[in-house]
């Protein structure tokens, strides 16, 4: 139990860090929850499976961003100067995050039209 508190700690602790140090973590937070959560409000009711692809869409958007910023964070701290390669590196894992994009918006598409 006590490893599991301490994993939860060092969790919270890089969710904090994630919002307070990178922008667009923050902005997904700030501007991305209560759009999804007004945009649900329109969708209700929602069927269970409806409510799972929601909000599992919303998550994987952060999820892949939590990443995204330990990626290029890593990146940064290794190889601080500019490199080639290394741009290359961070431009396809932004390119996950904009799939990840892609996804929430098929999601609510598909939504949208069983309505």
């Amino acid at each position: 139990m006590k490893k599991i508190l301490r994993s939860l700690r060092f969790a919270l602790k890089g969710f904090r860090h994630a919002y307070v140090s990178d922008k667009s973590f923050r902005m997904e937070v700030v501007y991305g929850l209560p759009i999804y959560v007004i945009l649900g409000w329109f969708l209700f009711p929602l069927q269970s499976w409806e409510i799972v692809l929601y909000v599992f869409s919303y998550l994987f958007i952060l999820v892949v961003e939590l990443i995204n910023t330990a990626f290029e964070k890593m990146l940064d701290r290794l190889h601080p100067e500019q490199h080639e390669s290394i741009g290359r590196s961070k431009d396809m894992i932004a390119a996950s995050v904009l799939l990840t994009f892609l996804v929430v918006i098929v999601v609510v598409l598909v939504l949208i039209s069983v309505r």
